[in-house]
């Protein structure tokens, strides 16, 4: 059974998600969120330190379960692993990610497109400028072990491929497209990762 504090502390963080998303982050007033969630404003400071405090902790259970993707893909032999993952596994890896924006929707709207002036303005850079380097220094350890591999992945190749990748659900959000009609581009757009990453990193590969 919920505490009166808890229902409280829930009811601020639904209207400020409501606010945030209606108005953006930098737009929403902290006022009319006590409206909404049928608080006074001061009170809302028993709770939460400043409107960046509620945002994040409204983006926080997607903000974890991408570190938690980060953590899985940081580990090693990673790289290999998937350079030798057939077609159908990066299929179901790609369906696996679908499926996680597909059903946090408001709250990937809401870090992506309404977070300007806040700390977490910049997130889409800072996690692909964090992929790059995670995928570079994979390469480099990868090739140690097999200098058949010719071709080379520079930060500039591996971050503009990895911006392909992201950009795909950024314009999922950004362009409202359902999950019915990303499933109808996938083929295309997943042979394209398949085969061009894997030639891209690999010279001699027949």
């Amino acid at each position: 059974m919920q505490t009166p504090k808890e229902h409280t502390r829930k009811e601020i963080l639904a209207a400020a998600r409501e606010e945030f998303i209606q108005m953006g982050f930098e737009k929403a007033s902290m006022r009319t969120i006590a409206k909404k969630a049928k608080v006074s404003t001061s009170n809302i400071y028993n709770y939460f330190e400043n409107k960046e405090h509620l945002l994040v902790e409204i983006l926080n259970p997607i903000l974890g379960g991408m570190e938690k993707a980060f953590q899985y893909i940081s580990q090693p032999n990673y790289f290999e692993k998937r350079l030798n993952d057939s077609y159908e596994t990066w299929k179901e890896r790609f369906n696996v990610a679908l499926d996680y924006v597909d059903n946090n929707r408001d709250d990937f709207t809401l870090l992506l497109l309404k977070s300007q002036g806040s700390s977490l303005e910049e997130f889409p850079e800072k996690l692909l400028s964090r992929l790059t380097n995670l995928n570079v220094e994979q390469y480099r350890q990868f090739k140690v072990g097999h200098p058949n591999f010719k071709g080379e992945i520079n930060e500039f190749v591996a971050r503009n491929i990895l911006s392909f990748f992201l950009n795909i659900f950024v314009q999922m959000i950004r362009q409202n497209i359902a999950k019915s009609d990303m499933l109808l581009y996938e083929d295309s757009i997943l042979k394209f990762i398949h085969f061009g990453y894997k030639g891209s990193i690999a010279s001699d590969l027949s």
